[in-house]
């Protein structure tokens, strides 16, 4: 990871995305993408080895937007951010057992690949066994990554990757 996309258009509008390295485990992941969600100010999104959060407005607040991503970023999830997080992403795993989803499908792959093995049970218990430790260990791995930039639209207010990244150094 590391760098930067920019894709100028003569949209109205500027979508501002900020990535880092993602935890390996599915479940880690999915809480840390949770904790990031309830941080404020962001959306976040999370894909096998990547995560992070992204937002948009109107052009001339671009600058503001990524404000508003770093800080939801720099944020470090407090015990009960951390705590709803993982009651959130657990029901989102159980809830994708009765839909079939692509989640399911990589949450199964890393059981199996992991122990051989998959049971709803086993998908629940290991969202219960992810510490408020654990989540703190992923979440600063997540902070010394690269990070990668991306963004479409009317850009010219959206800063470059070298004055954000310096925000995370």
């Amino acid at each position: 990871l590391g760098g930067e996309a920019r894709l100028a258009t003569s949209a109205d509008y500027a979508l501002v995305a900020l990535a880092f390295e993602g935890p390996t485990s599915a479940p880690m992941m999915n809480v840390l993408k949770h904790c990031l969600n309830m941080s404020g100010g962001a959306s976040a999104f999370a894909s096998p080895g990547v995560m992070g959060v992204y937002g948009g407005g109107a052009p001339g607040s671009a600058a503001e937007t990524v404000d508003a991503l770093s800080k939801a970023v720099t944020s470090a999830p407090s015990a009960d951010v951390v705590a709803r997080a993982k009651a959130a992403a657990k029901a989102e795993a159980l809830n994708a057992l009765d839909g079939g989803s692509k989640s399911l499908a990589d949450a199964m792959t890393a059981s199996v690949l992991d122990s051989c093995g998959f049971s709803a049970k086993a998908l629940g218990e290991s969202y219960d066994a992810i510490s408020e430790a654990d989540v703190k260990k992923a979440y600063e791995g997540m902070m010394m990554s690269k990070l990668s930039l991306a963004a479409v639209g009317d850009i010219t207010s959206v800063p470059y990757h070298a004055s954000i990244a310096s925000r995370f150094a």
